[in-house]
């Protein structure tokens, strides 16, 4: 099977250009990830500061999220209902489900990065698509 150009697989990143780290605990691929007070991590604002972006669950079950502080081509997932981003625009996290959402110019979370490409078909970890699209995003300097 080729390249499919029209899906992202998520978990992966298009350039080798990025910064990896890893945290405790799971938060599926292409969600921001933030670190609590007590050390775990979520994708609530409510929650705390933002790490990344999630590469997904550890596949050797060590119950670890890998994600992104740096990188160029990122995949991000888009919340429901959010299915064009900008080529160029600024990045807008929700504050809820740490996915990204459209620019307004106030509310949720606007992050250090801009859009590279338009919404794609999501392909998770395991294979399936996700109901919802994703896009790349460049993260360069982090978010």
């Amino acid at each position: 099977m080729g390249h499919d150009a029209s899906k992202i697989q998520m978990g992966t990143t298009q350039s080798n250009h990025r910064e990896v780290m890893n945290r405790k605990g799971s938060i599926a691929a292409g969600k921001v990830v933030r670190l609590k007070s007590d050390g775990t991590i979520s994708v609530a604002k409510a929650d705390g500061e933002i790490l990344g972006l999630s590469l997904g669950k550890d596949l050797s079950n060590t119950d670890r999220t890998a994600y992104v502080n740096d990188g160029l081509a990122v995949p991000v997932a888009l919340k429901s209902g959010f299915t064009n981003p900008t080529i160029g625009a600024q990045v807008a996290i929700d504050d809820v489900t740490g996915e990204a959402v459209a620019y307004t110019g106030s509310g949720n979370t606007y992050v250090n990065a801009k859009y590279v490409s338009g919404a794609k078909t999501a392909v998770a970890e395991d294979g399936t698509e996700t109901a919802n699209g994703a896009a790349y995003i460049d993260m360069q300097g982090g978010l």
